[in-house]
């Protein structure tokens, strides 16, 4: 997961992509990065490690502001998913050479990504995000320079997912999504404009109301007079990714046409019908478990209450490197005793992936005087790891797949009991027909790949 955005237009470019970049920062908190193109061709970038207001200050940006005659540009919020953590591959890639350059970012993991380095002649690996960049500029040059028509033919040699934008010395802007469709990307042309963003949300935030979804495997192309549409024409079974609607997506976004929000709040719905529990109040693990926190106590006729406070400042746990999740876990939340003390507290999260957080969490309720905790789970367990798009790239790190039954889960997190929502719930919840649920079931949208295949493809750390 990482968060892509981009703009041309007449508006100061580097103020729009920075505004929209704020936006997404949910989906990344390691590293940032913009690229900028003149209307002559040439492409400027800057990077840098860390929050987009610490990557990204006015010093690192002044020569992007020093460009005359600005086109456009592209930038890009770091969560690793290979290659490292804090040295991990910042993006965007400039690639190419004289006159054909160009600079990608990308939101997604490609899973093949050693094999592609082998069998395209790529000698520096540090993850997929250079190997990808590579691959897209050597089968463009293969079709004459152009980006569209390699992006028509990108999903044959890659196993993965990806939502991709490319800024080119032409100079234009291609963004294009794989035709699985797994992460999300959306957006508006406007009185001669073009806005990209991997949520809606930061479209909605900057004013643009009247953005569109891309679709799976289509090719948007945007040379700042007019918009082109295509589509790669390779078939894939369309399968978003359904951990965008348990926890990445901001609540006020969309994806797929499904809000958000709404799907959150039937997650806490089902999640009441299905696992019920007896409790005085309902608290939510702010942020991402709220919505879900909502729909319970709907259904459960259970009162909802903020018995836990975030601070904003720290991240999330979630994406924050190993070496961090413990220490943001300690940090990240404060208790309000009144709401707690002496009540049976049915505690609602949107997943349990590796049990740091909710344990700590657990611990910190009864030291404010909680009689029990319950811990419900908007999802089911998560027992398998994500190769397109979450830093997850084995099992042995899951908390569900060292700890099969929810007595023993109830152990770990020292938890009076845990329920996990159903499959079934969750799904009827998002109300797609088709999603990929492999970080649940095992199964994945890959033709003949099993998780013992997969594990074996791919290389999480810096090779």
């Amino acid at each position: 997961m990482c968060g892509i955005v981009g703009y041309i237009g007449s508006r100061d470019v580097v103020s729009t992509i920075i505004s929209m970049m704020f936006e997404l920062q949910h989906r990344g908190q390691e590293a940032a990065g913009v690229a900028i193109a003149s209307k002559n061709g040439d492409i400027y970038s800057v990077v840098g490690r860390g929050l987009v207001s610490e990557a990204l200050n006015y010093t690192n940006l002044y020569k992007l502001y020093k460009v005359e005659g600005a086109f456009g540009g592209i930038g890009h919020i770091r969560y690793a998913t290979s290659g490292g953590y804090l040295d991990s591959q910042v993006q965007p890639i400039v690639v190419g050479e004289d006159r054909f350059k160009a600079a990608i970012v990308f939101n997604g993991t490609i899973a093949n990504y050693i094999q592609l380095a082998k069998e395209f002649d790529i000698k520096a690996i540090n993850g997929d995000a250079l190997v990808f960049a590579q691959v897209l500029y050597k089968l463009a040059k293969e079709f004459g320079n152009d980006f569209i028509e390699a992006l028509k033919v990108l999903p044959n040699y890659v196993i993965g997912g990806y939502s991709i934008a490319v800024l080119t010395s032409e100079p234009r802007i291609v963004v294009a999504k794989d035709p699985r469709g797994f992460r999300p990307l959306s957006i508006a042309v406007t009185n001669e404009e073009f806005f990209a963003s991997s949520e809606t949300a930061a479209l909605d935030v900057i004013g643009i109301s009247n953005w569109r979804e891309i679709l799976p495997g289509e090719i948007a192309s945007y040379d700042g007079s007019s918009i082109e549409f295509t589509r790669s024409s390779i078939p894939a079974l369309v399968s978003p990714c359904i951990f965008e609607y348990v926890y990445f997506s901001r609540p006020d976004s969309i994806f797929n046409g499904v809000s958000i929000y709404i799907a959150r709040v039937r997650m806490g719905e089902e999640l009441a019908k299905n696992v019920p529990a007896n409790g005085d109040v309902v608290i939510p693990i702010p942020d991402s478990g709220r919505g879900a926190a909502i729909g319970f106590s709907r259904e459960s006729k259970i009162p909802l209450e903020e018995g836990i406070v975030v601070n904003k400042y720290i991240g999330r746990g979630f994406i924050a490197p190993p070496t961090y999740r413990e220490f943001v876990s300690k940090l990240k939340y404060g208790f309000i005793r009144c709401v707690i003390d002496g009540k049976k507290v049915i505690l609602v999260d949107d997943s349990i992936v590796r049990g740091t957080t909710i344990r700590s969490i657990v611990n910190r309720l009864r030291v404010y005087g909680a009689k029990e905790v319950h811990v419900r789970v908007a999802s089911p367990p998560f027992e398998y790891p994500c190769f397109m798009g979450i830093d997850i790239a084995s099992r042995d790190e899951l908390l569900a797949w060292r700890t099969m039954s929810l007595t023993d889960i109830a152990k770990v997190v020292e938890a009076d009991s845990v329920g996990y929502n159903t499959l079934e719930g969750l799904l009827k919840s998002v109300g797609l027909p088709l999603v990929c649920h492999a970080c649940f079931t095992g199964l994945y949208p890959f033709k003949g790949l099993t998780v013992d295949d997969l594990e074996k493809m791919f290389s999480r750390g810096p090779l």
